[in-house]
């Protein structure tokens, strides 16, 4: 665990591991970069790996105020931090959101990105999108059926998510209820406009096609509107398509990240020829 001091002074949890060029994965709401170890391992053969818990995550500071925008100013003042000037992303969920934002207003840092189940900013969390889908069946049910209802609307295969979860940090329940408030305030404002059309990086969206907390119109706006954005859709994945598809997963990003390296590699080969 190492600490990074921002210049409000939040102290945010990172890991760094790996050798080449940098890559940034970006968790969603409530969880914490634990949720990427799996895959982060497995990179960390090709790429330098940055891990982040966002302010009011993991085991960063938790101020009772954020606001959506330092999520993505974090970001890069970590990565200034670290001396890295660019660098591939990996966003989940509403980690998502965060990469685009990162992307429209630092560019500059922004070689490619990967959004896995990517869904907008809205009045509500994706969690309560879904159970709100389902509400008029399941709102007597006990807690538990709920939940086991609503996990089927969300993964594939229970026995890979389960596995998983034993490895996963368990850190939103240390969480005071302030400190819950603070984030999902952060992330469910109506007044923050995802300029999708402005981002200039290559896009990549990985959809699972079990999961229904980010719904067929949240992938739709992000394929169109991002310029020249790629879709995949893993058909044996839910939420967590590097989890229940790790494999392909890897093979897909892996290719994806590949190419825009040889672009970018092309590209500056061209301008110095042109310099010349």
């Amino acid at each position: 665990m190492e600490l990074f001091t921002t210049k409000d002074n939040t102290a945010i949890n990172y890991e760094t591991k790996g050798s080449g060029q940098p890559l940034v994965m970006i968790h969603s709401a409530f969880e914490n970069y634990s949720i990427f170890d799996q895959i982060a391992d497995k990179l960390a053969h090709s790429y330098q790996i940055v891990l982040i818990d966002l302010r009011g995550h993991g085991f960063s500071d938790k101020p009772m105020e954020i606001n959506f925008e330092t999520y993505a100013s974090d970001i890069k003042e970590l990565l200034d931090y670290l001396y890295i000037r660019h660098a591939f992303f990996i966003g989940q969920e509403l980690g998502a959101s965060i990469a685009v934002d990162l992307a429209v207003k630092h560019s500059g840092y922004t070689d490619a990105l990967v959004l896995i189940n990517p869904t907008t900013v809205q009045k509500e969390l994706p969690s309560e999108r879904l159970f709100k889908k389902y509400a008029d069946k399941i709102r007597t049910w006990e807690d538990d059926e709920q939940e086991k209802f609503l996990d089927k609307h969300t993964y594939a295969s229970m026995k890979k998510i389960k596995k998983f979860s034993k490895n996963v940090s368990d850190t939103t329940g240390l969480m005071t209820e302030y400190e819950k408030r603070a984030v999902t305030k952060s992330f469910t404002r109506d007044d923050i406009a995802m300029e999708l059309n402005e981002v200039k990086a290559p896009a990549l969206i990985i959809a699972g096609k079990y999961d229904e907390r980010s719904t067929s119109e949240d992938i739709e706006t992000f394929l169109h509107d991002i310029p020249d954005a790629q879709l995949e859709t893993f058909k044996h994945s839910g939420l967590y398509p590097m989890v229940e598809e790790k494999r392909e997963f890897l093979e897909v990003v892996t290719a994806f990240f590949n190419v825009q390296s040889v672009l970018d590699d092309e590209q500056k080969r061209l301008q110095t020829s042109h310099k010349a």
